[in-house]
């Protein structure tokens, strides 16, 4: 493993996808992948890429992709999918849409399945934003699964979060409002070029100003609302240069100690919450059985049984 990971830190792609796949499989291989890996991080900048079905995530990902690779900067992406019915693995679906980045050697597309995570971000996509970090790509994308507003968990993953939303999408923008207004750092109108894009940015930028104008303290940073036509890439180096300044922002200010602070204290969040759930389900039947009769009996509680098991 120290010799897979070598190769990794020094820019072998192949030895940075199987570490990839270690570090997604459960059991102990992973945690030791992830430990050797993590002390080497903290110089990417993470992006978080979220939005309603339909928005034009995975189009516009491609082309800021490709732009941020033409000034030679290794770019991930982490596109999360659904999880097959049959065998719990990726769709693949954001792979597909993403063809075109295969032959550009400075981008790494890698899709993961979200499994049973219920705000679109599995646990085994923080983990591999750590590996690509480690290995030296500048920026890391992660595109959430696209479900509108349950999309917050990005906030807890991402040093910028984008917001997609497109015109002719109803109820999937006023969610979107409602939902990630508050979370999103800069906001992406796609479909630019459709009936409605006028109407959907202004709605927006409405938003934005209301929200700041209700609030006590006005934060520092104002999200900007770009226009975006995702095939012809009209707005991504605007996009672009708005994820360069945000995270300027953060850096000058003081906020990246504060923002950091919160996505890993969701992650050791989660790291618990993972390690109680590996407990539990580890118990001996013999032991669960014991507990269980005792609740039956109404000898204990269900929470004192969950203590005696965890225990």
């Amino acid at each position: 493993m120290k010799g897979l990971l070598r190769s990794a830190l020094n820019g072998d792609v192949t030895a940075v996808a199987r570490l990839l796949t270690r570090v997604e499989a459960p059991g102990d291989g992973a945690r030791e992948v992830h430990e050797a890996a993590f002390p080497h991080t903290g110089k990417a900048q993470l992006v978080g890429i979220t939005g309603p079905a339909g928005a034009g995530k995975s189009t516009l990902i491609s082309k800021l992709a490709a732009s941020l690779a033409s000034d030679e900067q290794r770019v991930a992406i982490i596109a999360c999918d659904p999880s097959s019915p049959n065998s719990g693995g990726a769709l693949l679906g954001d792979r597909i849409r993403m063809h075109e980045l295969v032959a550009n050697q400075q981008i790494f597309v890698r899709s993961i399945a979200t499994r049973d995570s219920t705000g679109g971000l599995p646990l085994a996509a923080f983990r591999a934003a750590d590996i690509f970090d480690a290995c030296g790509f500048g920026t890391v994308i992660i595109e959430t699964v696209g479900t509108g507003q349950n999309q917050v968990d990005i906030m807890q993953a991402a040093h910028t979060v984008v917001a997609v939303s497109a015109p002719g999408l109803g109820d999937d923008i006023q969610a979107m409002k409602s939902g990630l207004l508050e979370i999103a750092d800069i906001h992406a109108v796609t479909k630019s070029d459709f009936s409605g894009a006028s109407r959907t940015l202004l709605e927006i930028q409405n938003a934005v100003h209301m929200r700041h104008r209700t609030t006590e303290a006005p934060p520092a940073w104002t999200p900007p609302v770009i226009a975006i036509n995702g095939l012809s890439g009209d707005g991504v180096t605007d996009l672009q240069q708005a994820m360069h300044s945000h995270y300027g922002h953060l850096t000058e200010s003081g906020e990246m100690q504060i923002r950091c602070q919160r996505m890993f204290r969701e992650r050791i969040y989660r790291e618990a919450t993972r390690l109680l759930t590996q407990t539990f389900e580890t118990t001996p039947d013999k032991q669960m059985a014991d507990k269980l009769q005792q609740v039956m009996q109404r000898k204990m509680t269900p929470a004192q049984a969950a203590r005696a098991i965890l225990s």
